[in-house]
Order: structure tokens, then C-alpha cells, then sequence
């Protein structure tokens, strides 16, 4: 739809050549994130065939700096998520491969050690798609892979380094085609709840319940059996809280599922410029322009990126993004992250599917709209993945509250562990409800703008 003609204008500056290197390469997922714990972002990207990157910001330039480890030429890496997975503070990294998966902890100074080794239980599916899913509400995360063919894997976090493959035993178990993982509470019942997006079947969804997973996508409305979902994200599309998913499917329908309490089951709200089909890759939805207001932005391969506004009542306005559609792109992966610490998001396209290409770097334009970014820690002073942020804000309408989820990964990709709100013209944040995994709720009051509010769980 178009808000009486007009549809907004997002703008990026292409800062692609400070790259160092950026070759055609085949790309695969990216994360942003923190591995050397200084407190500012990095860029991990996978490549098929060649070996991964870790842009670290040097100066103006981005420098890759990937250790021998990480790099790992000779492996095939489609795709990456991180977390601290064993608990002492440092972002550990699963990395998904054609060959065997492995899972890197981070023992600082730019080692890793790969906690699988030649362990039996060690993925060697065609990996998919990694997410970390708190599966007890305790904070220990464990490690989901769907792959290809072969059966979903739960690496277990026993807290005794062995890893253990539990998917049987917590019901998870299931052979799918699995493209995108969600790990949110998203009925409101106090587990960590898990979408399975599938491109080659009925899209699952499993229920939190007393210590085991319920698949119940057909009763909640959202297997949609005939599309081939190829990508999923979470939105706060109502303002009530509720976590919507947003579909991408390859050639097909995309959706955007929504709550809808008397019925007690999702519905799709897109409209046709929405679901219109392209060949998606990856969606990312996040307020780039810094208004208070959502976007979902849709990479696609070989068609122009698009760009979509969730207004109230989950309708939806498309947006120019000239320096962003990058009709040519053989689009994969996609890092969204504030990366300068201008409170305005940017965001890394990997091109790369169907033939190698350099990656795109994009910085988003301040446009002196306000914000606000939070960043729930754990005890251990590591990003609280899974947790669900709120923040109410005064407008001329009267409070406003916006929910965001702090990204678990789940598809090739992961964005950057913090809660990015913008504030437009309110120069102020009234509260803001910080609700990890655990239960744990923390309260925050009166928050300028402008600022990265910080909150540690207890030990």
C-alpha cells in the first residue's frame, strides 16, 4: 500500500570499499558480533570454498582478521550463530558446513577450540540453520541444527562439555528441509518456544511445555503446507507484545502471521505488494530510519532487495531503498548492526549463491531521528539471547509500548545482540521491561535518548 501516494525514502552510504579484502567470493551467513569482548561490533562471514572473514573495524577501514580457526579455507561454511555456549562471558561460534559442523569456544585472545573434535555425535548433515534455545529456562543454551535431509540435532549443554544430541528426547526430532529457526516465547507461557521454517514441507512449531516440545503449527495456523518457507523473522507487528512471524518463501507467498486472539491462532496479514513471490534469502526487521516504526527488509537473489514499514494494525508501506535493491546480487546472508555507534542501524549483504561476488556494505544515514539501544547481559557478562525487551515510550497519542527480541540466530544469519529502538522526535524512554529467558524481569526508568542502557542478570 501506499500512505496517500507516498512511500518513504531509507537511505544508506555504500562504504563496501572499506572492506579489506572484499573479493567475489561465495558468501554464505553473516553474524555481527563481539568476540574480542571490546565492546564493539565485528562482521563474521562465511564462504563456500574459500575461507571465512572477520571484518574488525580499524580506523575508518574493516579489516579481516580471521584466525586460523575461524578462517578455515578448505571447509565449506554455509552459515554461522554465536552465543555464549559454555558460559564464561565469551561469544562462542556454531558454524554450519557441507562437511562437519563445528562449534568453536572462544578462549580468548583470538583462539578457538572446536568443542566437537572427532566426537561421534557431531553434525555431518547438510546443515541448515543453527538457533540457541534456553530448553529448561535455566540459561544454559543449546545448540538446534536443522539440516537437509537428515534428522533436526539438539546439542544439549549439560554443563559437562560433552555436547549430547538430545532432539529425541526433548521431541525435536524431525527430518525437514529447515531454512530458518525462531526461538522466542512466543505464546506468552514463560518457555522458549521454536519455529521451524520448511522449505520442502509443512513449517513446524514447537510449544515449550513442562520440559518437552508439542509440534503444533497446524492448530496455531502456521504450517502452510504448500509454500516453501525459506526464512523467518519476529515482529512486534500489533504493539501488543505478541511475537508475529514474518515469512519469506522462495517463489511463493511471503507472510506476515500475526496473533489473533479470538480465534486463537495466527492469520496472515500481508497484502499483495507484500506477498508478492521473489526468490528470498534472508529477512531481517528492524527500524532503520530511526521513526518508531518497524521495517522488514527482504533479500533477494538476482530481483531487487525490498523494504516494507509495519504500520498500526499491521498494515504495511513500501519504501525506496535506492542504494539497498542491488538488483544483481546473488543474495544470501545479511548482518544488521549499529557499526559506527551513531545510533543508526547498517547492515552487511553477502552475495554469493549462484556465482561469486564481492560483499556490500552499507551505513545507515542520520537523520536526526532519537534512539534507543538495550542490551539485557547475562551473569557471566555475555549477550542475553532469547530475552524480550520493552519499551514504552510518550507520543502526542498517548504511551506507546514496542517489543523487540534479542536475536538467537536460527537461519544462515544472526543480527546484533541489542534491543535498537527509535524514539523519533521523544527524547526519552519512560520504562523499559527487560525479561530474560529465565523469568528474571528487570525494570528501567526514564532513559534518555542517545544512549546503549545496559542490564546483568543475577548470578
Amino acid at each position: 500500500m501506499a500512505l496517500n501516494g507516498h512511500h518513504p525514502w531509507i537511505r544508506f552510504t555504500d562504504r563496501s570499499s572499506a572492506l579489506e579484502p572484499n573479493p567475489p567470493e561465495r558468501s554464505g551467513g553473516c553474524a555481527v558480533v563481539d568476540l574480542d569482548g571490546d565492546a564493539r561490533p565485528e562482521i563474521l562471514c562465511t564462504t563456500v570454498g574459500g575461507p571465512n572473514r572477520l571484518y574488525r573495524a580499524s580506523g575508518t577501514r574493516w579489516r579481516d582478521c580471521a584466525s586460523p580457526a575461524l578462517a578455515d579455507p578448505a571447509a565449506h561454511t554455509v552459515g554461522v550463530s554465536v552465543a555464549d555456549a559454555d558460559g564464561d562471558g565469551r561469544m562462542d561460534v556454531y558454524l554450519l558446513s557441507t562437511g562437519a559442523d563445528r562449534l568453536l569456544l572462544n578462549r580468548g585472545d583470538d583462539v578457538f577450540e572446536d568443542a566437537f573434535g572427532g566426537r561421534p555425535q557431531r553434525n555431518l548433515g547438510a546443515g541448515q540453520s543453527a538457533a540457541w534455545l534456553d530448553t529448561l529456562s535455566d540459561g544454559r543454551l543449546s545448540a538446534c541444527v536443522s539440516n537437509l535431509g537428515t534428522p533436526t540435532r539438539l546439542y544439549f549443554n549439560d554443563g559437562s562439555g560433552a555436547w549430547p544430541d538430545r532432539a529425541a528426547h526433548y521431541g525435536l526430532q524431525r527430518v525437514t528441509d529447515g531454512r530458518g529457526l525462531v526461538c522466542v516465547d512466543a505464546l506468552g507461557e514463560g518457555g522458549t518456544d521454536l519455529f521451524l521454517a520448511n522449505e520442502s514441507g509443512p513449517n513446524l512449531f514447537f510449544r515449550a511445555l513442562a520440559g518437552r516440545y508439542v509440534e503444533c503449527a497446524g492448530e496455531l495456523g502456521l504450517a502452510d503446507p504448500e509454500a516453501r518457507t525459506r526464512c523467518v523473522a519476529v515482529a512486534d507487528a500489533l504493539g501488543d507484545g505478541r511475537a508475529a512471524f514474518v515469512l519469506g518463501s522462495d517463489d511463493g507467498p511471503h507472510r506476515l502471521m500475526v496473533w489473533d486472539a479470538r480465534a486463537r491462532r495466527y492469520v496472515d496479514r500481508a497484502d499483495a505488494e507484500f506477498a508478492a513471490p521473489s526468490r528470498i534469502r534472508s529477512i531481517a526487521v528492524a527500524d532503520f530510519d530511526n521513526d518508531g516504526v518497524e521495517e522488514v527488509l527482504m533479500i533477494n537473489l538476482g530481483q531487487p532487495n525490498r523494504m516494507f514499514k509495519i504500520l498500526d494494525k499491521a498494515q504495511l508501506l513500501e519504501c525506496h531503498i535506492p542504494e539497498l535493491e542491488l538488483p544483481d546480487g546473488h543474495g544470501v546472508g545479511l548482518g544488521v548492526g549499529d557499526l559506527n555507534g551513531d545510533g543508526f542501524l547498517d547492515l552487511l549483504v553477502a552475495h554469493g549463491e549462484d556465482a561469486a561476488q564481492p560483499r556490500v556494505l552499507l551505513f545507515g544515514r542520520p537523520n536526526g531521528q532519537h534512539w534507543l539501544r538495550v542490551q539485557p547481559l547475562t551473569a557471566a557478562g555475555a549477550p542475553a539471547l532469547g530475552a524480550r525487551v520493552t519499551v514504552t515510550v510518550d507520543t502526542p497519542a498517548g504511551p506507546r509500548n514496542r517489543t523487540r527480541w534479542i536475536d538467537s540466530g536460527g537461519g544462515s544469519c544472526q543480527q546484533e545482540p541489542i534491543a535498537h529502538f527509535g524514539l523519533g522526535a521523544a527524547q526519552r524512554a519512560r520504562d523499559v521491561r527487560v525479561q530474560f529467558t529465565t523469568g528474571e524481569i528487570h525494570y528501567l526508568r526514564e532513559l534518555g535518548a542517545g544512549q546503549v542502557a545496559r542490564t546483568q542478570a543475577r548470578g
